[in-house]
């Protein structure tokens, strides 16, 4: 009975990883779109480069592609340094692209760096690990 509990074990994470490995390709497609579209949102930009918030308007379709990418790679080496690194990326769009008040620059600033203390420190030193 053990024997044959084991195997569904076995058989159950095998499935998760066959999906995180199609996740991963579906993604890997959307972020390939993402890329090739961009050509019309930097046409824009060109156009309107001289008026206010015209060039965050572009950051911000570029931050959703890079964060697109970090996510691929998490899929592909789910490591605690790289869901480190996509936090940190959504972190800092949201304070980059967003209007934000003082206080939520704050409380970004001080998660980026509890994130920043926490891969030096315990990542690094592999107490974590």
């Amino acid at each position: 009975m053990t024997e044959k509990l084991e195997k569904l074990k076995q058989g159950y994470t095998n499935l998760s990883e066959w999906l995180e490995h199609i996740m991963a390709a579906i993604v890997l497609i959307a972020i390939v779109i993402a890329i090739a579209s961009l050509w019309e949102p930097f046409k824009e930009f060109l156009h309107t480069r001289t008026e206010s918030g015209s060039f965050l308007e572009y950051m911000a379709s570029v931050f959703d592609i890079v964060i697109g990418i970090e996510f691929f790679k998490l899929l592909c080496k789910p490591r605690k340094d790289t869901m480190l690194e996509v936090l940190m990326f959504v972190i800092a769009r949201h304070m980059i692209i967003e209007h934000t008040t003082a206080v939520e620059n704050l409380l970004s600033i001080i998660a980026i760096s509890i994130l920043i203390i926490v891969d030096r420190y315990f990542l690094k030193s592999k107490i974590l690990n």
